[in-house]
């Protein structure tokens, strides 16, 4: 059975064609490099699915997801994913027995980054409107993904186009991805070369 982690972020390597038409408002936009933590939480009973550290290189297209040790108490193997966007793969890495399996990527769309066809539905605030240093100010993005007839709204800051949180659901499930701690820098690049035995 495929791991639900993977299986999580892999919903949103589908999500480069949507059906909404498109709204007068901000232009596109794209994330920065951003280190920081990634939830993904099944809304139906609140169970968290997958939590863990994450560096993305926005410019290069790359992904590094490491689940945290302390999720659900997990006593097999850690998810460790590295995805390499414009080389079309990744690799799903164990440390503890020094393997990895290479295998292929078919869109370079993901959770990090806004789908290209989102259509934007509003600015807002996120706080208080009148005192400057206690809100956050964000646009809503929304979309539809026909491959899964799934439906999903991201929230990303103005300015420099964090993305906060993301709703994604169809008929049997609704995820919300929440992102946290973020820094926009990545402090450690080597996160994104290859354990030597993955070679």
């Amino acid at each position: 059975m495929q791991d639900f982690a993977f299986a999580a972020l892999s919903i949103w390597l589908c999500l480069g064609a949507t059906t909404l038409a498109e709204s007068h408002g901000p232009q596109h936009c794209t994330s920065p490099n951003m280190t920081g933590v990634l939830t993904v939480m099944a809304l139906t009973g609140g169970e968290i699915k997958a939590t863990g550290h994450y560096s993305y290189d926005s410019t290069d297209k790359k992904l590094r997801f490491t689940e945290s040790e302390m999720h659900l108490n997990k006593t097999e193997h850690l998810e460790d994913y590295l995805m390499l966007f414009e080389e079309g793969v990744f690799y799903d890495i164990d440390m503890k027995n020094h393997s990895c399996k290479k295998m292929s990527l078919h869109s370079h769309a993901h959770a990090l980054e806004l789908p290209a066809g989102a259509a934007h539905q509003v600015e807002l605030f996120l706080g208080s409107n009148t005192v400057q240093e206690e809100n956050i100010k964000v646009n809503i993005w929304m979309g539809s993904v026909a491959e899964t007839k799934g439906q999903y709204s991201v929230s990303t800051t103005v300015g420099e186009c964090l993305p906060l949180s993301t709703f994604y659901s169809t008929d049997s499930i609704t995820l919300l991805f929440s992102n946290s701690e973020v820094v926009t820098e990545v402090k450690d690049p080597e996160v994104f070369t290859l354990p030597s035995f993955c070679e």
